[in-house]
């Protein structure tokens, strides 16, 4: 049950991290220069954590021995494995971007909804995770309404989105994107759980910290060269090796922290918390759900949007947050007590199921048939926020 709350809370602090960094967005700074200083100020707090927990109590980062096997100790372990975890979400993040350029973003963001789906057989197999007919049935609501947002796709057909996927790069973009993020996944509740997971909660603790500090550090990394290359005159560094110098020295890197410091610490601060409590929940409970949860956050960003940036139209996200939330609800339902008894067995779970996506058919007819009248178009994800 800790690791669905810890998952809750993440997606929560997640939406969060979203708004906060809108507020900056909207000052019309670049993603790239915003995500560098996200991810510096993550890298200063959990530096001042792990400084705080040596000075006060003597605590160490904790690395599993992943290399032992390869005779490799575990420091020079963890740096290969933050490097590879670098180039897996590196390249997911620059296969995004490209995703969005050459198709229309309502035709790449659903297939984001696919790396749940992927996971479930993904722990299975190389995880060894128990896949309960409860988990299965939420994670399937949960996608259903990450597809629902986005239902415009599916104005030409139900099989749009695979036709979609044989005639749009951008589509095919965002399944390996999916297929990406879901390998990272894998690999950081295989880095966090090796010899048979951390017994206490403080060691969980204290692997999730180290293994978001080293995460946190490389992307920095990452983020500085995408942001100089897409910037910078990057260019003239095939002049001379002073050339990504004078590339990075082209622009301003200060200015969007002069005029939105407050929002960019928090978007900083609310990124970290993401990390660890991600990274934390995968430790108690099924990576599959842990990111199903986090997904279902779009709940919560309804509502922030509603308030922070008078977003109004969002019919559609409105009945996603429903439907994702009757899967979020499943978990919990689903989930066996101590002595293996749970509220609801596969049955109950599949009337919920059912239930709520017959009000979902409901809303959409009645929304549909609106549109049709009033000749207003839905406001879809892409409208709503641009690129998750």
């Amino acid at each position: 049950m800790l690791g669905l709350i810890l998952a809750c809370m993440d997606a929560v602090v997640n939406a969060l991290t979203d708004a906060s960094r809108k507020k900056v967005l909207d000052q019309q700074f670049d993603a790239g220069l915003i995500s560098v200083w996200c991810k510096v100020i993550s890298c200063v707090l959990f530096g001042l954590v792990i400084g705080v927990l040596y000075l006060v109590w003597g605590t160490h980062p904790h690395l599993p021995d992943i290399g032992k096997g390869f005779g490799l100790s575990p420091q020079i372990s963890f740096l290969l494995y933050i490097s590879l975890n670098a180039v897996l979400e590196g390249t997911a993040i620059l296969l995004n971007l490209r995703a969005l350029q050459v198709s229309p973003i309502s035709y790449c963001v659903p297939f984001m909804a696919l790396t749940p789906l992927f996971l479930m057989p993904g722990g299975a197999i190389f995880l060894h995770e128990a896949i309960s007919s409860g988990m299965i049935i939420g994670v399937a609501m949960v996608v259903i309404g990450s597809l629902v947002v986005n239902r415009q796709m599916f104005a030409k057909g139900p099989l749009e989105p695979a036709r979609a996927i044989l005639r749009e790069r951008g589509s095919r973009y965002m399944v390996f994107v999916a297929f990406l993020l879901t390998i990272t996944n894998v690999l950081d509740k295989w880095f966090l759980t090796t010899g048979g997971g951390a017994e206490s909660f403080d060691m969980k603790l204290s692997r999730s910290l180290t293994l978001s500090a080293g995460k946190c550090a490389m992307l920095t990394v990452f983020f500085i060269g995408l942001t100089i290359f897409r910037l910078g005159q990057w260019k003239s560094s095939k002049v001379s090796p002073a050339g990504w110098v004078r590339a990075a020295a082209s622009f301003s890197w200060t200015n969007v922290f002069r005029q939105t410091p407050g929002w960019l610490i928090l978007a900083g601060v609310f990124e970290a918390l993401v990390l660890m409590l991600m990274l934390t929940a995968m430790q108690f409970t099924v990576a599959a759900v842990v990111i199903s949860i986090k997904r279902a956050g779009v709940i919560v960003a309804v509502g922030l949007g509603w308030l922070m940036f008078k977003e109004r139209g969002l019919t559609d996200r409105i009945i996603a947050s429903l439907v994702m939330g009757s899967g979020v609800v499943i978990f919990f339902l689903t989930k066996p007590d101590v002595s293996g008894q749970s509220i609801l067995g596969p049955g109950g779970a599949l009337m919920v199921a059912a239930f709520t996506l017959v009000v979902m058919a409901l809303a959409l007819y009645l929304t549909r048939h609106h549109y049709l009248k009033t000749g207003s178009q839905p406001r879809t994800a892409a409208s709503a926020e641009g690129v998750e």
